[in-house]
């Protein structure tokens, strides 16, 4: 039955423990979310199959945080009961990101009402899978957005178009334009962020005599593999920053973001560098890359995988350094006009107060399908499921 005491009702925030641009802009949509939101908790998932850089001290802004940790190799059936049972500890909202929460809603019921954030392809993959248990949809891109509007013609009042924002600098010093060019890469460090292609480019920028000094940000999986790639060269700093006071603060002391990602949805990256006045030179995607970056007005696009594209870019801006602080200048006011984190966090929260508030049984609750496979049965024991796992 619904309690209409707005007391017992709670934002609960699930995300897979990893340091990352969803964790980021979801820290952000916490930490920001004005006078009037609804109260907030977050579960880590500690999923032991994956290698997740911990999110610990640098997320929620004090909120309570706890863990929910396993294996996938476990019975399903234990995992998503106790996950439901960690979850179902109060009315109010669930904020989905992945595979792993809405898996449980397809079996377990809970009270809270349920929205997805669709950030990128692969969580467009998971709505048409798995959408029948999400309540509403907010989509960060307008590209993403017009996607779920023609998968879900019929669901047209439950998809919400909400960019999400960023903490935007008071002020940034002018930048001291020196004889080198400042490059920067930030993102998680995996293959299909183009991390690989970084050295590339600089290969490209010394074989043109063009100076460079690169600041390397973030960690992920990749890390060592890309430290080993840069090796032979001195003009590299890798850094790992314990705030995102820290991550504006190096970001506000470079002149290029350097981001040939293969993979993107709407990147909290790069709102973060074109807020201090980072110029981006980007990969050319479908979503929040296209529609934030103008091309020759406040960053680049250039077509993914090409990496000579990416240097002349470079080299263009370190040889006329009147349009780096034109194109600088322009970043920075496109971030703060339509990107601000005081603007935008209180508008998820009002989605997910009216939602809280709004009459029925949440729209998972007409739905039950089977979990897993054979293996995923109430009267397995967890502990014989992973021993015949683990021998297959």
């Amino acid at each position: 039955m619904k309690n209409n005491n707005p007391a017992n009702e709670v934002v609960t925030h699930v995300l897979v423990n990893s340091l990352g641009g969803i964790t980021s802009m979801e820290d952000n949509v916490i930490r920001y979310r004005g006078p009037n939101a609804l109260p907030q908790k977050a579960i880590f998932l500690d999923v032991r199959e994956k290698t997740a850089s911990g999110s610990e001290g640098v997320f929620g802004g004090g909120i309570p945080v706890s863990h929910f940790s396993f294996s996938q190799k476990e019975n399903w059936y234990s995992i998503y009961n106790r996950l439901a049972r960690l979850v179902d500890t109060e009315e109010g909202v669930l904020v989905m990101n992945d595979v792993y929460e809405m898996i449980m809603l397809t079996h377990f019921n809970i009270r809270k009402k349920t929205v997805q954030l669709v950030h990128d392809a692969y969580n467009v993959r998971l709505a048409v899978q798995y959408g029948d248990v999400a309540d509403a949809f907010i989509c960060h891109s307008r590209f993403y957005y017009e996607v779920m509007l023609q998968l879900f013609p019929g669901r047209r009042k439950d998809i919400f178009h909400i960019p999400y924002g960023i903490p935007v600098p008071p002020g940034v010093p002018e930048r001291i334009t020196t004889p080198k060019i400042r490059l920067v890469f930030l993102g998680r460090h995996d293959r299909m962020k183009g991390i690989f292609d970084l050295v590339e480019i600089e290969k490209i920028l010394a074989a043109q005599g063009i100076s460079t000094d690169w600041l390397i940000l973030g960690r992920g999986p990749e890390t060592a593999a890309l430290k080993e790639q840069w090796n032979a060269f001195p003009n590299v700093t890798f850094l790992s920053p314990e705030s995102n006071a820290e991550v504006l603060q190096k970001l506000g002391e470079r002149d290029v973001l350097v981001f040939p990602t293969k993979f993107e949805g709407f990147p909290v990256a790069l709102l973060e560098a074109m807020g201090t006045g980072c110029v981006p030179v980007a990969s050319e995607l479908p979503g929040g890359l296209r529609e934030l970056i103008r091309n020759g007005v406040n960053g680049y696009l250039c077509e993914m995988d090409n990496n000579v594209a990416f240097a002349e870019k470079i080299a263009l801006l370190y040889r006329d350094r009147d349009l780096l602080s034109s194109l600088s200048r322009n970043a920075r006011a496109d971030v703060v006009a339509g990107y601000n984190v005081l603007l935008q966090s209180p508008k998820y929260q009002d989605l997910f107060k009216t939602l809280a508030g709004s009459k029925g049984n949440p729209v998972h609750h007409g739905v039950k399908k089977k979990l897993g496979s054979r293996l995923d049965q109430p009267w397995l024991p967890n502990s014989i499921v992973k021993i015949l796992r683990k021998t297959r």
